[in-house]
Order: C-alpha cells, then sequence, then structure tokens
C-alpha cells in the first residue's frame, strides 16, 4: 500500500522566520535613525553647522513674510502638532488598542511615544539651543524653551510611524493601506516643514526631532513587536 509523502514542514517555519528578519530590519533602522540623532547632538553641540541653519533659518523667515497664505496654513497645522496634542493621541491610540485586547500594539504605542518625548526632553536640557530670534516685525510665531530637538518634529514622527507599524495593517483594502501611509507621512513632512517656516526652530532642530521620533518608535517595535496581536498575524 502507497503511503502518501509526509508533508514539508517548510511553511511552518516560514512565520518565524519572517519574524526574525522583521524584527531585525526595524532594529537595523531604528539604531541607524537614533545613531543620526546622536551625531545631530554632537554636531549642534559643536556649533558645526551654525552658519548654515542661521542662513537657511534667514531665508525661511523671508519666505514666511512675503507668503502669508502658506504661512497661515502652516500655522494651523503646527497647531496640530503640538506635543500635548500628539502625547495625548498616542495615549489614546494605547488604549484603545488595550481595549480591543491588543495588548502588545498598546504597549508600543505608549513606550514609542512617551518614550520619544522623554528623550527630546532630556536632548533639550542637554543641547540647551536657543531659538532663532527676530525683532517684532519679522517675528511670525512666538514660542519659548530650548529649540533642540523639536517637540512637534519628535511627536508627529512617532506617533505616524506607530500608526504606521500598528494601525495602518488593520485596514482591509490595500489602496486604503496605501493611501492611509501616504497621509501619515505627508503629515510629517508638513509638520517638519511648518517649523522652521514659522521661525520657532532652526532645520537641525525639526530633523533631529524626526529621525529620534521614527527611530525610537522602531526599535521599540522590534522590542515589542506590535504585529502578533494583530489578527492578520494570526
Amino acid at each position: 500500500m502507497l503511503t502518501e509523502p509526509a508533508p514539508t514542514r517548510s511553511h511552518r517555519r516560514a512565520p518565524a522566520f519572517d519574524d526574525r528578519a522583521r524584527v531585525a530590519a526595524l532594529r537595523l533602522w531604528g539604531a541607524v535613525l537614533v545613531g543620526v540623532f546622536v551625531l545631530l547632538v554632537a554636531v549642534t553641540m559643536a556649533k558645526a553647522l551654525k552658519s548654515l541653519d542661521q542662513s537657511a533659518d534667514d531665508s525661511l523667515n523671508r519666505f514666511a513674510l512675503s507668503h502669508g497664505g502658506v504661512t497661515g496654513f502652516l500655522k494651523a497645522v503646527t497647531q496640530a502638532g503640538e506635543p500635548t496634542v500628539a502625547l495625548g493621541v498616542g495615549l489614546l491610540v494605547a488604549v484603545a488598542f488595550f481595549l480591543l485586547g491588543m495588548r502588545d500594539s498598546a504597549k508600543f504605542a505608549g513606550a514609542a511615544v512617551v518614550g520619544a518625548y522623554g528623550i527630546a526632553y532630556v536632548g533639550k536640557k542637554v543641547v540647551n539651543r536657543h531659538r532663532p530670534q527676530w525683532d517684532a516685525v519679522h517675528t511670525v510665531v512666538a514660542d519659548h524653551g530650548a529649540s533642540f530637538p523639536s517637540g512637534h518634529a519628535t511627536g508627529s514622527s512617532a506617533l505616524a510611524t506607530v500608526l504606521i507599524v500598528a494601525a495602518v495593517p488593520l485596514l482591509a483594502s490595500p489602496a486604503l493601506r496605501r493611501i492611509a501611509v501616504i497621509v501619515l507621512v505627508l503629515y510629517v513632512l508638513t509638520m517638519m516643514v511648518s517649523r522652521p517656516i514659522l521661525g520657532v526652530h532652526f532645520p537641525t532642530d525639526v530633523l533631529a526631532g524626526a529621525v529620534l521620533g521614527t527611530g525610537w518608535a522602531l526599535v521599540c517595535a522590534s522590542v515589542l513587536r506590535p504585529w502578533r496581536d494583530q489578527p492578520s498575524a494570526g
């Protein structure tokens, strides 16, 4: 009597391999971006890019003063990226995941957003960089506190990364997932552009915030692996 060949086990090992590959990729990119942030801290404290930063800021200030419509739009955008707003939304996302029984995703959202702001706070204290200074005629928006890194860029990039990693995959349609990713990336880029144009940050401030927020969120994802409790993972 002929016996059927034993089924291969390769397909059972694929998920574990995919999981390891995903963790390795996230850890690598997260480490690279956090490393870029550390490099920017050193460069900023050494004032190596001071003249370039100031020159770019002068040009952006002139642009803001001569394009009132664009500046008005960016003022509205920057309000949506206030640290309290991004932190609050991030914590609400964490609570939503928790209530849905997605504990890994909840821990990821909380750790990524809160941790990014915590590191940014320490960075502000360590670097202690002043904000761009303009006279009353050239001031577009007034802000206070240390300038490096940008809290707006840090929070928006961390929040967007959390949503892309943990929330976007829950959307049923591939088209909706692509649209969501595009919207979130544009949100972060617009936030990054708005801060120097409004005269409250130097370009390196927002670059540092963006790589910090994104890099830290990716590191958190590599440790907490939020995809494990997503319906698609089973």
